[in-house]
C-alpha cells in the first residue's frame, strides 16, 4: 500500500489514532500538522481542531524556534530521510515536556516528499526520574550527615519509579537495592534480592545479564546503555539499561546502579507500524515502497557482481468480472490464493510484491540470462492458469506478464518503466502471454501518451465530429436512418477514424467524455433533418457501465429537443457478458426513456440468446464479416438465415452491414433482411452533406 495522506488500512488506522502512548502524527513538506492522534492530543493538550494546519514550530519553546530549531529538523530528516532526537517541547498549557521524537521524511512514488511521519513519546517522568535519581547521588555523597533521611526518601522515589532500579556492591558482588520492578522483572513474584549475589538468586541469563552490566561500567562518571533480549522469569523480554558506577556514602567501596525498562511491547508496536508500512494490508505481501527498495538493492547488488536483474510485471485478466460478479470479497480471497501460488513459483531470494489493486511486480536479482526470467514469467502463467476453489465457486483468470531487466535499463525506476510498457504489450497482443521488453515498445508508448493528450485537446477544442452513413429500408431506395459515426479531425495527422482512437479512449476512462459528446452532436444534428430519419449511435462496452449513462442519454434528448423515437442506442454483444440483472436494469431504463435499442455485431463471439429472450431488441445487426462471405461460404449463408429466421420469428428487424455490391443486397433481401448498410448505398458523411436520397440504380 502507498503510504498517502490516508490509509484504507481499519487495523492500520485503529493502531495509530486509538494509540495513545505516543504521539502520532503527519507533517506536510512545511511543517504543517495534517493530522493528530488520540497519543498526540494526550501528550500536548490540544485536540486535532486546535493544532491542524499550524505549524509544528508551536511545540517548541520561543528560544529554540529564535535559534531555527524546527527547520532545522524538518531540513535534516529531508536531507538523511529521518531525525531522530530527544529534547524540552511545549504543551498548550505552556509547561515543558521532555520528548523523544522521530521525525520521518515520506516520499511518494516518484521519489518526491509529500511530507514527515512524527512519533513523539513523552520522556518526561523519566528524565525526571532519571534527574532525581543523579541528584539523590550527588546530594548523598555531598552530605553524607543527611543520608538517614535521604535514604527513606530515595526508597519512596525508587520503590515508584516504573523502570527497574537495582544496585549491586562492585567488590562482594551482592545486591544492594531492588526495587518492586526488578524483583519482578528479574527474581519473580516471591523472590527477595536485597543482600545476595545475582548467581544466588537469579536466573544464570539474566545473571549473565547483570554482570555483563557491571564488568562493562568503566569507572568514569560515563552512563552505559545496553540494549539486549533475555530469558527471564515474565519471558523473553527485550531490556534497555542505563547503567553508572557511584561510590557507596559510608566509603566502602563502589557500586553500579543500573536502570532497566521493559521495552518488548514499545518495540513490537513500532516493528508492527514498520511492517504495516512496508506490506500489503490484504496479502502481507512487501507494497511497492518496499518493493522498490528490494528493486534498488538488486540492482546494486548485480552490477557488483555482473549479474541481471529482471522485473516481471503481473496483472489479471479478467478479474473486474469476477470482482463484478461475486463481490469484492471473493476478489480479495482470489488474491490471497494467487499470492501464495505465485510466491511457491519463485527461489527464496526473489520478492514478490503486490503494487495495488490486482497488479503484482516480482524482483529476480543474480540472473546469468535472461531466459531466466522467461522461464519464470511462465511457471506464474500456468500456476495462475490452474482453477482456483474459491467457497466452493471455480474462479478462472489468466495472468499478463511484462519482463524488464538490467540489459535494458540501470535504475529502478527505468526497469519499471520498461516493465509496464511490455505488460502493456502482452495485454494488446491477447493476454494470459509475457512479452519482454524492446527499445521500440518505449516510442510506441510515447505515441501513445501524444495520442492522449491530443485527444483530450481535441475534446476540448472540439475537433470530434460526427460522420453519418445511412440504413436503407428493404426496398433499397428509402432511407430509414443514419448510424452516426465518430471521425476525429486532427491538425497534423488529419482525419482519424473510431478504430485508432476508442480502445486508448477506453483505456484511459475518456470514452465517457467521447459518448457523451457523440450523443450530443447526434441528437442537435438529427433535430435538423427534415424528413424524420433515425440516428443510431454506438455505445462502448465501457461506457455502457458507467452509473450515469442513462441521465447522459435523458440529457442529450432534452437539450437537442429530439424525439426519443429517433435516436437508436446500439450495443455490442461483449456488453452482456457479466452482471445480466445490472445490464438488463439499464436497458430496461434505456428503454422507458423511449428509445430503440440494437444489438450490433451479432453472432460474432458471445452471442446469449437469453437476451432476445428477457429483453425486447429493437434491432439485430449482422456484422459485415458474414455479409462480405455470403456468396463463398455456407456457413456465412447460414449463419445469415439463422438470424433472420429468430430475429422474424421474435418481431425483430435486421440491418445487414456492410453491403458492397449489388448482389448481396439481392441475396440479403431475399433472406429477410428488413434493413441494409454499406458503401452500395453511400459512405460516411458529415451531416450537411449526408447522402439524402437515393437513385433506381442502388
Amino acid at each position: 500500500m502507498s503510504p498517502t495522506a490516508e490509509n484504507s488500512d481499519p487495523m492500520y488506522r485503529l493502531l495509530v489514532e486509538k494509540t495513545v502512548d505516543y504521539a502520532i502524527y503527519m507533517l506536510s513538506p512545511d511543517g504543517i500538522v495534517s493530522n493528530w492522534n488520540a497519543g498526540a492530543q494526550r501528550a500536548k493538550g490540544y485536540v486535532a481542531s486546535e493544532i491542524v494546519g499550524r505549524h509544528y514550530s508551536a511545540f517548541y519553546r520561543p528560544e529554540d524556534v529564535a535559534a531555527g530549531l524546527p527547520d532545522i529538523n524538518l531540513s535534516i530528516a529531508r536531507e538523511h530521510g529521518r531525525f531522530e532526537d530527544e529534547g524540552w517541547r511545549l504543551r498548550k498549557d505552556g509547561t515543558a515536556l521532555w520528548a523523544h521524537v522521530v521525525i520521518d521524511a515520506i516520499h511518494d512514488d516518484d521519489g518526491r516528499l509529500v511530507g514527515f511521519a512524527k512519533i513523539t513519546r513523552d520522556c518526561t517522568e523519566r528524565r525526571r526520574q532519571e534527574l532525581k535519581l543523579l541528584e539523590a547521588k550527588e546530594l548523598a555523597e555531598k552530605y553524607s550527615q543527611q543520608m538517614a533521611s535521604l535514604s527513606r526518601f530515595l526508597d519512596s522515589v525508587i520503590s515508584n519509579i516504573p523502570a527497574s532500579v537495582l544496585a549491586q556492591d562492585c567488590s562482594g558482588k551482592e545486591i544492594l537495592l531492588a526495587n518492586q520492578q526488578a524483583q519482578r522483572l528479574f527474581g519473580g513474584v516471591h523472590a527477595d534480592l536485597t543482600g545476595r549475589s545475582v548467581r544466588e538468586c537469579l536466573s544464570p541469563a539474566v545473571a549473565d545479564y547483570i554482570e555483563r552490566q557491571v564488568a562493562c561500567v568503566g569507572r568514569d562518571a560515563e552512563m552505559l546503555t545496553d540494549e539486549s533480549v533475555v530469558d527471564t522469569p515474565l519471558g523473553a523480554r527485550t531490556l534497555r539499561s542505563r547503567s553508572v558506577r557511584g561510590s557507596r556514602p559510608d566509603g566502602e567501596g563502589d557500586y553500579i546502579l543500573t536502570i532497566t525498562e521493559d521495552v518488548t511491547e514499545a518495540l513490537a508496536a513500532y516493528a508492527q507500524i514498520h511492517h504495516m508500512a512496508q506490506h500489503d494490508g490484504l496479502t502481507d505481501l512487501p507494497n511497492r515502497a518496499f518493493f522498490h527498495d528490494r528493486l534498488e538493492a538488486a540492482i546494486a547488488d548485480d552490477a557488483a557482481s555482473r549479474g541481471i536483474t529482471a522485473i516481471l510485471c503481473l496483472d489479471l485478466d479478467n478479474f473486474k468480472n469476477i470482482n463484478d460478479a461475486l463481490g469484492h470479497a471473493y476478489g480479495d480471497k482470489l488474491l490471497l490464493a494467487l499470492a501464495q501460488r505465485l510466491r511457491q513459483q519463485l527461489r527464496e531470494q526473489d520478492t514478490l510484491a503486490r503494487l495495488g489493486g490486482d497488479e503484482f511486480a516480482v524482483v529476480l536479482p543474480g540472473l546469468r540470462r535472461l531466459e531466466e526470467a522467461k522461464l519464470a514469467a511462465q511457471r506464474m502463467i500456468d500456476a495462475t492458469g490452474e482453477s482456483f476453489l474459491i467457497d466452493e465457486h471455480g474462479l478462472s483468470v489468466g495472468l499478463s506478464v511484462g519482463i524488464a531487466s538490467t540489459n535494458s535499463g540501470s535504475t529502478a525506476e527505468e526497469l519499471l518503466r520498461f516493465g509496464d510498457m511490455a505488460l502493456y504489450e502482452a495485454k494488446r497482443n491477447g493476454r494470459n502471454r509475457y512479452e519482454v521488453f524492446r527499445p521500440e515498445l518505449e516510442e510506441a508508448a510515447r505515441v501513445r501518451r501524444q495520442m492522449e493528450t491530443d485527444l483530450r485537446r481535441a475534446l476540448h477544442l472540439g475537433q470530434i465530429e460526427m460522420a453519418y452513413q445511412p440504413i436503407m429500408e428493404k426496398d433499397g431506395r428509402r432511407i430509414a436512418g443514419y448510424e452516426a459515426l465518430m471521425r476525429w479531425n486532427h491538425p497534423v495527422r488529419g482525419q482519424i477514424l473510431p478504430l485508432d482512437f476508442i480502445p486508448l479512449a477506453e483505456e484511459t476512462g475518456l470514452i465517457h467524455d467521447l459518448g457523451t459528446r457523440a450523443l450530443n452532436l447526434a441528437c442537435q444534428e438529427a433535430i435538423t433533418w427534415n424528413d424524420g430519419e433515425s440516428v443510431a449511435v454506438n455505445l462502448s462496452p465501457v461506457q455502457f457501465k458507467s452509473p450515469g449513462l442513462v441521465e447522459t442519454v435523458a440529457l442529450a434528448l432534452a437539450d437537442s429537443g429530439l424525439d426519443p423515437a429517433r435516436l437508436e442506442l446500439e450495443i455490442t454483444e461483449s456488453v452482456l457478458l457479466d452482471d445480466s440483472d445490472g445490464n438488463l436494469r439499464t436497458l430496461r431504463a434505456l428503454k422507458d426513456l423511449g428509445v430503440a435499442i440494437s444489438l450490433d455485431d451479432f453472432g460474432t463471439g458471445y452471442s446469449s440468446l437469453s437476451y432476445l429472450r428477457s429483453f425486447p431488441f429493437d434491432k439485430i445487426k449482422i456484422d459485415k464479416s458474414f455479409v462480405q462471405d455470403i456468396g463463398q461460404s455456407r456457413e456465412a449463408l447460414a449463419i445469415i438465415r439463422a438470424i433472420t429466421g429468430l430475429s422474424n420469428s421474435l418481431l425483430i428487424h435486421t440491418t445487414a452491414e456492410g453491403v458492397e455490391t449489388r448482389e448481396q443486397f439481392l441475396r440479403l433481401q431475399a433472406e429477410g433482411c428488413s434493413h441494409f448498410q454499406g458503401y452500395l448505398f453511400g459512405r460516411p458523411q458529415s451531416s450537411d452533406r449526408r447522402l439524402q436520397a437515393v437513385d433506381d440504380a442502388a
